[in-house]
């Protein structure tokens, strides 16, 4: 595979993810920007599926030891991921001085989101769908920061169907939602760690002189991995070879959704970007009705259906825009 520099040409973790995702950003970027308006969505739809089979991964293999070890092997594989993929397609794992400081942003806020998602997993008290939920509330915190700290302007239509996915999401969670205090808050504190890492992000894109996909994803893992392992040694308990085997899934399914997220943000307006994470909620009461038989009633379904509106109406707006931008 060719190689791809930071200053040229396509930066997405191409080997890490399926031919079509592959062909999109190899056909869609020239001189690093997107010549395919919907890149960056179909990168964030990507990067929302593979986050929700790392969060069922994560809730079946909580089950087999602590949530510490769970996030733990997420951000030690997710680390061996990235470097896997940096290698494979000789991609530099440098970064300027610019990117450095923004870069730690982007891996101290994503640790502490990490920690806060991982421990919200592991709540055995909490349904999957519900814990996913709590922290979908992180795009709005983009798109109530990003006017401020990226100078983006968000539209009213983009206000709406912000407004708009987040009814769908109260639907999803359902009125008789009932947890734990500190578990809410706790969830609700790593949304808005998420979305400064989102921004740190965005900013690290629009830079001139930008660092690989892979060199962000690795320096988060190896951040993450130091805390994440210190935080497991007291309460340290080996698991069964299944334990094992969906310790590992876990990590992988993780570590491709951070290099697919971190495409998703340097090809687009943060705001966009981050509402399409909505899909997240939904796929994840997808996969665990499927895989860990929790069904959602007819609320949820509906809340479903108005994250799914909110997203498409999304993906046609980024192709309108685009459009007016080529005449």
């Amino acid at each position: 595979m060719r190689h791809v520099s930071t200053s040229s040409s396509s930066q997405g973790a191409v080997a890490a993810h399926p031919p079509g995702a592959s062909a999109i950003v190899l056909a869609a970027e020239r001189g690093g920007r997107a010549r395919w308006p919907l890149a960056g969505v179909l990168w964030m739809i990507l990067a929302q599926a593979l986050f929700a089979a790392m969060n069922v991964l994560a809730r079946l293999s909580s089950a087999r030891a602590p949530w510490t070890e769970v996030a733990a092997s997420r951000t030690l594989v997710g680390a061996a991921t990235a470097l896997g993929v940096a290698l494979a397609r000789g991609a530099p794992l440098t970064m300027g001085k610019s990117d450095r400081r923004l870069t730690w942003a982007r891996s101290l806020f994503g640790t502490g989101a990490m920690l806060c998602t991982f421990y919200t997993l592991g709540a055995s008290q909490v349904a999957l769908g519900d814990a996913v939920t709590l922290g979908a509330t992180s795009p709005i915190f983009v798109a109530l920061l990003a006017p401020w700290v990226l100078g983006e302007r968000s539209s009213r239509g983009l206000w709406l169907s912000i407004l708009l996915a987040f009814a769908g999401v109260a639907l999803v969670a359902a009125p008789e939602l009932a947890i734990a205090g500190e578990i809410a808050l706790i969830a609700t504190l790593g949304a808005l760690f998420s979305a400064f890492a989102m921004i740190s992000l965005r900013k690290i894109g629009a830079g001139e002189t930008r660092a690989s996909p892979e060199a962000i994803a690795l320096h988060f893992s190896l951040v993450a991995s130091a805390v994440m392992i210190a935080l497991s040694i007291p309460g340290f308990r080996t698991p069964d070879l299944l334990g094992c085997a969906l310790l590992v899934a876990t990590g992988l399914a993780g570590g491709l959704a951070q290099l697919a997220m971190t495409r998703a943000y340097a090809l687009d307006n943060a705001a966009r970007i981050g509402a399409i994470g909505y899909a997240g909620v939904v796929l994840s009461h997808v996969l665990g009705a499927a895989w860990l038989g929790e069904i959602p009633s007819a609320h949820q379904l509906l809340g479903t259906a108005l994250v799914m509106a909110a997203g498409l109406w999304l993906a046609v707006q980024a192709l309108r825009e685009a459009r007016r931008r080529a005449r």
